[in-house]
């Protein structure tokens, strides 16, 4: 029994003496970092230093700047119009429907048609068919949708 003794007592030893080595060469390897591996290195400056540097130093040109341009045609901001088929994100641009994205429903593809009454966005699933008829109004996508099943 002595000798399981032992050897536990000789490996917590071997391996206390492992974990100050470590230490030592971590220690050692962060200070030499700190230290820097090629010499001391450049030294902050000492607050005196940076004032003496600043009042020295040359004022910078000024940069001109131009002025705010106002967009020319400020974009709508998109609606959202769903529908059990699927959703429409359209917005009105000088009174005209336009569609941002149409994205089916799961289980449903989308079609999106122009014409001249508008866009048209189709959502279909099997004998289902959600059909989304776009138009501006007061400055606002609108929308009639019909449904067929």
């Amino acid at each position: 029994m002595a000798s399981a003794r032992t050897r536990l007592v000789a490996g917590v030893a071997a391996w206390a003496a492992a974990l100050g080595a470590a230490l030592v060469v971590g220690l050692t390897a962060v200070g030499a970092i700190g230290a820097g591996l090629l010499g001391p290195g450049q030294q902050p400056l000492t607050p005196a230093e940076v004032d003496a540097r600043l009042a020295s130093a040359e004022p910078a040109a000024p940069v001109d700047t131009p002025a705010a341009v106002p967009p020319a045609d400020p974009v709508a901001t998109p609606e959202v119009i769903a529908t059990a088929g699927g959703t429409v994100l359209a917005r009105c641009t000088g009174g005209t429907p336009e569609v941002v994205s149409a994205v089916p429903a799961q289980g449903f593809r989308v079609q999106t048609e122009d014409d001249d009454g508008g866009p048209r966005i189709r959502f279909r699933s099997g004998g289902t068919r959600f059909e989304v008829n776009l138009r501006c109004a007061d400055g606002r996508p609108v929308a009639d949708v019909r449904t067929d099943d």
